[in-house]
């Protein structure tokens, strides 16, 4: 690492500490001083250097963090990240052609760390910063011949030749354009661009391979057709159109047919399209479809069939209506969709062909796993879709796309699938579903489903270490697999290293959601908080992903449980604060979780707590207008009204409880809530003449007796003597057993 034994490591750590927490918040300035410090301890540091310079690039101080960068990267000569940095933040000056050059480096580190994913991208900044950067553009075209991206091969044929017409070396440029012919002999834009150069040139090109890149011609790749959906759905339709021709039911047919073929005509003309599609002739075998539609015979399989002879005579529009016609059958929706996907990638359509595309993965995807994953699955496909069509990433659909077909294209594919699927479930046994597309454009994907399933066992024996090495060597060969990574923390949770593994899981989080997988950042910032409930930071930053991606109510529980860690933390304003927010936003959520009346219980109680009765009224009023059939609001109301001496609203929130009670029929819970109130209040008169009263309603005439005595007693000290005679009369009305005693009360008040 090139540091220094000199300075105060304790001092050095803690400062690094501090940067990376200041960074978070985005305090750039105290994020540089604590860097700073960390250098004065040892000057070279790369780690505290790149802190150092991502702070300073978050102040807007770009030329010392451009310093600060070059000065990480001298330091440490094998790390590609820092020349990204660099690379960045010369972009950011204006500084393109510099830009370019770091990132041609940075790339060059990727190349000797055999990482080949990490080099294309940062040859693809390269051009994008500086489209005329030539030894960019011949890196990018090396890779797209080698990797048989016969697409992005041409585009970049043509970018060079493009670079080479503006710098004048017109033969150049068309040595190029005839390699790119030899990719697509009938694309536009080459001949389009061999026009315009021959017009300029005034002169026929130089035979290919004279000129100063002399680069091979890519082999085609042979793929064979058995298993491809398509040549499967196809064998499907021609076996459905031979049996049908010996089927006796008439063929289906639709309305407002005015000639419609007879059995024997739509036999006749299915049985020689058959043979002609055989043979190869194809016109004659479209022509006898074509028939057969005219005739209104509805059959999918003549659909598929006539798309797939239309897609072969490059007439796709017609080919698309055709497999559209096709795809609602379930027999034939896989192989239409991938017919259709190949069909408007033919037309230039990326997104139509991307749409359909991702449609074939699903299905096949859905087919590998259980009833109770399909929903999440179904999700995650969603999310994907919506990705390439927000981002508009043309080279990122067009290289899914390349990649699906050469998978689907692969001999014995349905076993890989369930193959994958198998190593994904058990990844994936801690969280969330996992989807094939994350492994289908990772080099090398079987081999690293091998590896995480060769960790997970020294996982379940015990060996730790030797799951981490195995796993370690996994993502040397796919450093951006984050299946991967999920697992290298699961295993750091079965070996104890809780906070490794959470840091771990965060990452993954972050990368996910700048990938826009919104679904599976979600799970991984749970699957954090499930081992650090505590951590507020990523609470927070679950809290706002769910907002942002209209998750309400998962978000008001997060919020729930937010308040709660703060309240557990005795910090009661933060809490307060965090139930307040809340409390914004649960009119958005579901009314029947009734998130509203949850979160001013919450903040009634901590009003409660800090003495603030006066607030604390406002709390649970709003929740007592909210839900009339409160219990604890209105007995929380009676105890704040008789604080603030207020006994006549005492009594009418009391009034109204009972009310509800009585209308409910709930009797025995009316008498519980009145006797605790009364023993807490013996000389209570209202209180005691309703505990009375409500015994009375129910029947329980010596518990009423008992009640209505101790009244009387009350009233007579109180000198409520009209009250206290309306007391023992309804006393008497009970016959109680010393009644004479009574009358003579009675006679002795009433004769004042």
């Amino acid at each position: 690492m090139g540091v220094s034994v000199a300075g105060d490591r304790t001092i050095y750590e803690e400062a690094l500490r501090t940067g990376s927490a200041r960074a978070w918040e985005q305090r750039w300035e105290e994020a540089v001083a604590a860097y700073q410090r960390a250098l004065d301890e040892f000057p070279d540091d790369p780690d505290a250097l790149s802190g150092l310079g991502l702070a300073l690039s978050g102040a807007g101080r770009l030329e010392e963090a451009l310093q600060a960068f070059r000065r990480a990267a001298e330091v440490e000569k094998e790390d590609p990240t820092l020349l990204e940095h660099t690379a960045q933040v010369l972009e950011q000056l204006g500084r393109a052609q510099e830009a370019a050059r770091a990132y041609l480096a940075a790339a060059e580190r990727h190349t000797h760390r055999q990482a080949p994913s990490l080099a294309l991208q940062r040859w693809k900044d390269a051009v994008r910063v500086d489209p005329s950067c030539i030894p960019a553009r011949v890196h990018l075209l090396r890779a797209y011949l080698t990797q048989h991206k016969t697409y992005e091969a041409l585009a970049e044929y043509l970018a060079l030749a493009n670079v080479y017409q503006a710098q004048g070396q017109t033969q150049q440029a068309l040595e190029l354009c005839q390699h790119a012919l030899k990719l697509d002999p009938h694309n536009p834009e080459v001949l389009a661009l061999m026009d315009r150069l021959r017009l300029g040139e005034g002169a026929p090109p130089s035979p290919v391979g004279t000129g100063p890149l002399d680069f091979p011609s890519p082999q085609e790749e042979m793929i064979g057709e058995k298993g491809n959906p398509v040549e499967t759905t196809r064998q499907k339709a021609l076996a459905d159109l031979a049996e049908a021709v010996f089927d006796e039911t008439p063929p289906q047919t639709g309305p407002l047919i005015l000639r419609p073929l007879s059995k024997r005509q739509v036999d006749a003309l299915i049985s020689k399209a058959l043979d002609c599609q055989t043979k190869g002739e194809i016109d004659m075998a479209i022509e006898c479809y074509e028939e057969v539609l005219q005739g209104g015979v509805i059959q999918p399989a003549v659909n598929f069939n006539l798309g797939l002879l239309y897609q072969q005579q490059l007439r796709f529009e017609e080919a698309v209506e055709q497999f559209q016609r096709s795809i609602d059958t379930p027999e034939y929706r896989l192989g239409s969709h991938f017919a259709l996907g190949e069909c408007y990638r033919a037309l230039g359509q990326i997104d139509q062909a991307l749409a359909h595309f991702i449609e074939v993965l699903k299905i096949v995807d859905l087919g590998t796993v259980r009833r109770e994953q399909a929903d999440d699955l179904i999700q995650l496909y969603e999310e994907l879709a919506h990705t390439y069509a927000a981002k508009g990433e043309r080279e990122q659909a067009v290289e899914f796309v390349n990649t699906l077909i050469s998978f689907l294209n692969e001999k014995g594919w349905e076993d890989k699938v369930a193959q994958a699927r198998q190593r994904l479930d058990a990844l994936a046994r801690e969280g969330p579903v996992l989807s094939l597309a994350e492994i289908l454009a990772v080099p090398g994907s079987q081999r690293i489903l091998q590896s995480i399933g060769l960790a997970q066992e020294y996982q379940r024996r015990g060996m730790g270490y030797a799951a981490l090495d195995e796993l370690g060597h996994a993502i040397s060969l796919a450093p951006t697999f984050l299946p991967v990574h999920r697992q290298m923390g699961e295993t750091l949770v079965s070996m104890g290293r809780v906070d490794r593994a959470v840091a771990k899981f965060l990452v993954i989080a972050d990368v996910y959601r700048v990938r826009s997988n919104f679904s599976q950042a979600m799970a991984m910032y749970e699957r954090a908080l499930r081992l650090a409930p505590m951590d507020v930071a990523v609470r927070t930053r679950l809290i706002d992903l769910l907002v942002s991606h209209g998750e309400i109510d998962r978000a008001l529980e997060h919020y729930l449980a937010l308040g709660d860690t703060y309240y557990q933390m005795a910090q009661l304003d933060r809490a307060r604060e965090k139930y307040n927010e809340a409390l914004q936003l649960a009119p958005r959520g579901d009314p029947k979780r009734g998130w509203t009346v949850r979160l001013l219980h919450r903040i009634g109680d901590i009003d409660m707590q800090r003495v603030d009765w006066r607030q604390a009224i406002r709390v649970y009023e709003q929740i007592r207008d909210l839900a009339p059939d409160d219990e604890r609001a209105r007995l929380t109301l009676m105890e704040l009204y008789r604080r603030f001496d207020r006994p006549e609203r005492a009594i009418r929130e009391l009034d109204d409880l009972l009310r509800l009670y009585r209308q409910t029929g709930r009797t025995q819970k009316a008498i519980a809530i009145l006797q605790e109130r009364v023993e807490e209040q013996p000389d209570n008169i209202p209180l005691r003449a309703r505990l009375a009263q409500v015994h009375l309603n129910a029947g329980n005439v010596t518990e009423a007796l008992q009640q209505l005595d101790v009244l009387g007693d009350l009233q007579l000290q109180a000198g409520h003597m009209k009250d206290a005679i309306v007391t023992i009369k309804a006393i008497l009305r009970l016959n109680p057993p010393n009644a004479d005693a009574y009358r003579q009360l009675l006679e002795q008040l009433t004769a004042g």
